[in-house]
């Protein structure tokens, strides 16, 4: 694995800009990070994690931008998703897999994005989303 990668963007609330802005970051994140299953993965982590920004926490309101922090170096990658929002309660995340909230039509972005992820943690009372991944 050669080089560094340091991205940052921002981007309106608008969920038609999602796919474009993930597609661009994996594409230059496919210069370090050569395993496929990989980059699958932290493509899925990226776009829920866009999601939830742009839906629940900017309430898709397109003049607050979802800002996005890409860092590649070694064997790691970091994601830094900052919403606008109020926040959420992070340490109140109902789990999908209950029977309760398996018909729910949503929830299920953070469960994967843990599953996925090496470590995920919240800041700024849940406005912002750090998630990183190994590479081994």
């Amino acid at each position: 694995m050669e080089g560094e990668v340091y991205l940052n963007y921002s981007i309106k609330s608008d969920l038609k800009l999602v796919q474009p802005t993930v597609a661009e970051i994996i594409g230059k994140l496919k210069r370090t990070v050569k395993k496929e299953t990989l980059l699958t993965d932290l493509r899925l982590c990226l776009e829920e994690a866009l999601i939830n920004a742009i839906k629940h926490g900017n309430q898709q309101k397109r003049e607050l931008e979802v800002n996005i922090e890409v860092k590649q170096r070694g064997r790691r990658v970091e994601f830094r998703v900052s919403d606008k929002g109020k926040g959420f309660d992070t340490t109140n995340i109902p789990d999908p897999t209950e029977k309760n909230n398996l018909q729910r039509p949503s929830g299920r972005g953070i469960f994967l994005i843990k599953k996925i992820m090496d470590e995920v943690r919240f800041f700024d009372g849940g406005r912002t989303i750090f998630m990183l991944k190994y590479l081994d």
